[in-house]
């Protein structure tokens, strides 16, 4: 192909983590009959690639019906598109400066964003996406679009080791199940209650959005709810809003980045590698392909914080629709590990030139995986049922009774961890840090911006009752000059960080950390009892309590 002058090649993959091996599609008859298929005759023609020679280069790609899609040089952006709608007529290749078209937007408001996180993790994550359509006239037209457009989302959500996976599309055939009206906010509640209703119990998924023709009202094109992915809320709604399908491609990684806890780039420090980022507010003629490093930030804080479980649950491999690849990034059949590629990979335990383990390693990954070898149980809070010794993997997440003792007395087990300040004050400042002196944490009666119980506003900072200082700021002494998250106010030897969000505080106490004999901080920032015993005076056992905790601890082994 010649473009600008010079002759360029493409180097193609059929984009082998578009479908699951049982996507279906469900249509409806004219009496509102839902009729569900798994298509075996999908024509799988959607490819993700670069130019040979141009480092920096993507290529989004269809073959269907001819060449269509997006490919990006060192120099400039092109779209391809056929001139006769046929593999064998000629295509037109255009430079992608359409500057006619006026901007549109996202209509979720922006909360503060917050840059002291640490970069974003290289563990793959996957998400599996359910999309629905209404005003809808040619199933199999649109199917292609549909396919063009999550093609698109996947090569996007590739930088952040996501797996977007598309398992279902269902099409409004007889008539919209909800009522899809110009307010955006309007038809995405009604679609939430529609999704947990009625979606949830027909196909299983991690995420839903709703993809309508119909134009929403001033210039909003898109909405969805923040930090909600794994939820009742993890929906989103997008208007088909231009005739190019990377455009709505952009708006729909757009808004699955809202459910994965992306605010807009209100920032001048927000940078990607382009003139815009997908994650900015408004969607101008220069369409995005990348996320910026405050979206990287933020998906971080939100996997940290949040925890999303559906994340983790990887894909069946053996039910995708590509032969395993090794350098994916993704434990497929066959492989002991696969780490990426050479140069990505930082794992000392896989081989990335073979993904097989490197000699002497037991293992690569998994929670129960320590230094390329098969742990065993991990503390005194702990139980060999949870970490048995012979798989990386997790079992059923069995702890010792929250309340025991643990670390010498130092903590009280919670969820299969041994929560204390000293702790938590090495995680925040390095291993010499400390737990500051009693004085220090007695500032936090005084209710200001780094001395508190709780922060229900950006601008509002509650004391704490004297009795659950303990529960309230963190603070610390000696360690790194600062912190590892946030920024710092040090006096008299007291060290605690403080946040601009907020929503999170990783320089809050922990929720189950000692604090006095017999006491912990519950997730109110109150001093109460240890569990398995009574107020007032905790010497009174709770003949409720059961001496086994089953759930989720709040890190994995």
């Amino acid at each position: 192909m010649r473009v600008g002058g010079k002759d360029i090649v493409m180097h193609l993959e059929k984009n082998g983590e578009l479908l699951t091996n049982d996507y279906s599609e469900t249509y409806y008859t004219e009496d509102g009959t839902p009729v569900t298929s798994t298509p075996r005759d999908v024509d799988h023609c959607y490819y993700h690639g670069t130019i040979v020679n141009d480092s920096v280069s993507t290529v989004s790609m269809s073959t269907c019906d001819g060449l269509r899609g997006y490919f990006r040089t060192a120099a400039q952006r092109y779209l391809i598109e056929p001139l006769s709608g046929g593999d064998d007529g000629d295509h037109a290749v255009l430079k992608y400066e359409d500057q006619s078209s006026k901007p549109v937007m996202c209509g979720v408001t922006n909360t503060s964003w917050n840059a002291d996180y640490p970069p974003i993790t290289s563990k793959s994550r996957s998400l599996s996406n359910e999309s629905v359509v209404s005003n809808v006239f040619n199933p199999r037209e649109l199917r292609k679009r549909i396919f063009e457009v999550v093609n698109f989302v996947n090569m996007v959500y590739k930088p952040l080791n996501t797996f977007i996976a598309l398992v279902g599309l269902e099409v409004w055939t007889d008539n919209d199940k909800i009522s899809v009206t110009a307010p955006a906010g309007a038809t995405l509640d009604a679609f939430t209650k529609w999704r947990n209703s009625d979606l949830v119990n027909t196909k299983r998924h991690d995420n839903a959005h709703l993809i309508s023709g119909i134009d929403f009202e001033g210039s909003t094109v898109g909405l969805a709810f923040i930090g909600t992915l794994c939820s009742d809320h993890s929906v989103g709604i997008v208007q088909d809003h231009n005739p190019r399908a990377i455009a709505v491609g952009a708006t729909l990684a757009h808004e699955m980045g809202h459910n994965l806890g992306m605010n807009h780039d209100d920032s001048s420090a927000c940078t990607c590698s382009g003139n815009s980022c997908i994650m900015a507010g408004a969607l101008s003629w220069d369409i995005p392909k990348s996320f910026s490093s405050c979206s990287s930030v933020s998906y971080d804080q939100f996997l940290n914080n949040r925890n999303p479980e559906c994340l983790l649950d990887k894909p069946d491999y053996r039910n995708v629709e590509s032969t395993p690849v090794c350098g994916n990034g993704f434990l497929e059949t066959g492989e002991q590990c696969d780490c990426g590629s050479l140069e990505e990979c930082t794992n000392p335990c896989c081989n990335a030139t073979s993904c097989t383990l490197t000699k002497g390693s037991e293992c690569a990954a998994g929670a129960c995986c320590d230094n390329c070898k098969v742990r065993a149980i991990h503390d005194d809070c702990d139980l060999p049922e949870y970490c048995t010794g012979k798989s990386a993997d997790c079992p059923e997440d069995v702890f010792t009774v929250n309340g025991i003792p643990c670390d010498g007395g130092r903590g009280y087990c919670n969820n299969g961890q041994c929560p204390q300040h000293h702790t938590q004050c090495v995680k925040m400042y390095g291993p010499s840090a400390e737990t500051a002196r009693t004085y220090c944490y007695e500032q936090n009666t005084r209710g200001l911006y780094y001395a508190y119980c709780k922060r229900p506003s950006k601008d509002q900072y509650i004391p704490c009752q004297r009795q659950d200082v303990q529960c309230g700021k963190l603070f610390c002494k000696n360690g790194n000059d600062n912190p590892n998250y946030g920024r710092m106010v040090t006096f008299s030897d007291c060290k605690a960080s403080f946040y601009d969000d907020h929503t999170s505080d990783f320089g809050q106490v922990d929720t189950g950390t000692k604090c006095n004999d017999g006491k912990v901080c519950n997730h109110k920032m109150e001093c109460q009892c240890e569990p398995g015993w009574l107020l007032p005076s905790c010497d009174t056992k709770d003949e409720h309590f059961t001496g086994l905790s089953r759930g989720r601890p709040f890190r994995p082994c």
